[in-house]
């Protein structure tokens, strides 16, 4: 019988080992991972579970509300679990104890995302969980960046250094209502944001940019970054909807690579749903290159 134990901020390291060679696109720093666990289980109701054996931390897994979104009782949950003590339900037990809880805190919909390999899309599926999109993740080698464009007349460059987070989180908060989602992000406060994004210890202040017209920041890009292991990640990227069609972003993410690059960070990492045409075009231009995928998993908790 798998034995579970509840998940505490002294795993966040043997987390961040086990994740780093399951999705190394997947950038954070253990500091990170702890502010993301300290707000899952202090403002998502959320909760953390873990299993080990004689070689350290087996598998684990966290679970909360979603409270980016208007759609009442949807929950995230998010498991990873060590190849050797796969098949041996290990990650069934600890998905169990997640689902369990968001059961007791109200959850009705819960999402996840699963590799891309038939054995963890039948996995998900035999344990009722619905493939809805699938989320290509790329890599570029920052040496081999294109030149950055000339931006328009009348655009400029910050970093987020130099601007204030409420001007940051306007361009935000509108461009992440349009992201895809099976669950849709159209209430992100800005208490929210502002811990979740604008406080997280992986995000470079001084990397990440926005575009302004005329003064006004119109489009941005956050860059994460993990200097142990010369990584950036573009965590995320958009535009406001009054601006679209006139390449800001694809500006706002040059220049931001241009900066890691010149801050001695060598590899950049992004994730983009299969559907986003645009975005992906982007990428492709500065030089991403596919290194895995995952799909959207959503499951229906049964009632009572």
């Amino acid at each position: 019988m798998t034995s579970i134990r509840p998940g505490t901020p002294d795993d966040a390291a043997a987390y961040l080992d086990l994740r780093r060679k399951l999705v190394p696109w997947h950038l954070s720093t253990a500091e990170g991972v702890r502010h993301h666990w300290r707000s899952l289980l202090e403002t998502s109701r959320g909760a953390l579970f873990a299993v080990d054996d004689d070689a350290g931390l087996v598998g684990l897994v966290g679970c909360g509300l979603n409270t980016w979104t208007s759609e009442s009782g949807a929950a995230n949950v998010s498991l990873v679990v060590r190849p050797d003590r796969r098949r041996q339900g290990v990650g069934s037990a600890l998905l169990a104890a997640a689902e369990e809880h968001l059961a007791s805190i109200g959850a009705r919909r819960v999402q996840s995302y699963a590799h891309g390999d038939p054995e963890s899309l039948d996995w998900v599926r035999r344990r009722g969980y619905r493939t809805t999109a699938e989320v290509r993740y790329s890599g570029a080698v920052l040496a081999d960046l294109p030149p950055q464009p000339e931006p328009p007349a009348g655009v400029t460059v910050a970093a987020f250094a130099d601007l204030s987070p409420e001007a940051v989180y306007a361009v935000d908060a509108e461009a992440t209502q349009d992201e895809p989602s099976a669950v849709p992000l159209d209430a992100l406060g800005y208490d929210d944001w502002f811990r979740d994004a604008w406080q997280s210890p992986n995000l470079r202040h001084d990397l990440s940019v926005a575009v302004l017209v005329d003064g006004e920041p119109a489009a941005c890009t956050f860059v994460e970054g993990d200097p142990d292991s010369g990584r950036v990640s573009s965590a995320a990227t958009g535009t406001r909807r009054a601006h679209r069609g006139r390449g800001l972003a694809k500006l706002a993410k040059s220049v931001a690579l241009h900066r890691a690059r010149d801050a001695g960070f060598t590899m950049a990492y992004t994730g983009n749903d299969e559907v986003n045409r645009p975005m992906l075009a982007v990428n492709e231009w500065l030089g991403y290159r596919a290194v895995g995928a995952e799909w959207e998993c959503v499951r229906t908790l049964p009632a009572g």
